[in-house]
């Protein structure tokens, strides 16, 4: 998946600005599966707009600039729909840890449990985070629209992924603070 196609799938439920679609990235649904700067997000609206796949309205702001308010054309709608239809490959993981994991025996011990402890503060706010997002269609899914529905659906994927990420510094300081060199 391309960053243009997430930002095309955000157009397709509403027209938003490009602080919006940043937004999203940074603290809503789109922090659930992508990461993307305010600076990647504008750039790439910048192109989507070049290549006709999104349109924007320009709403005059006194004392700013003009506030754009992007919204897909028919020809990002296709452009959507044809990448919707393939199929889709598991994302490989890349990992800091896994360096960590690696080469970790190089360094102090306690450097790396205080890392695991960290890591494991950052997934546990992510929970809490994401479980927020998902409250809206958690109280009312017999009711959702359809693409609500998978949105509700891949945000409890992220919340699974950030649980799993909790269980796993869980399982590491356990078994790191077993270790005799770790006494």
């Amino acid at each position: 998946m391309a960053l243009k196609h997430a930002i095309l799938a955000f157009l397709s439920r509403q027209p938003l600005s490009g602080y919006e679609v940043a937004k999203e990235f940074d603290e809503g649904f789109g922090s659930c599966f992508w990461r993307a700067s305010q600076q990647q997000v504008y750039v790439e609206l910048g192109k989507l707009e070049q290549q006709s796949n999104v349109t924007y309205e320009a709403i005059p702001q006194p004392g700013r600039l003009d506030k754009k308010i992007y919204s897909l054309t028919t020809q990002g709608q296709k452009e959507l729909t044809n990448w919707l239809m393939k199929p889709t490959e598991p994302t490989t993981i890349r990992e800091d840890l896994g360096v960590i994991g690696l080469a970790g025996h190089l360094i102090d011990i306690e450097v790396i449990v205080r890392e695991i402890e960290r890591r494991r503060q950052l997934h546990l706010e992510k929970v809490h985070q994401i479980q927020k997002i998902d409250e809206q269609f958690a109280q009312n899914l017999e009711s959702l629209a359809l693409k609500d529905v998978y949105m509700h659906l891949i945000i409890r994927r992220a919340i699974r992924y950030q649980q799993d990420w909790v269980g796993w510094c869980d399982e590491a300081l356990q078994s790191i603070t077993a270790l005799p060199e770790y006494k």
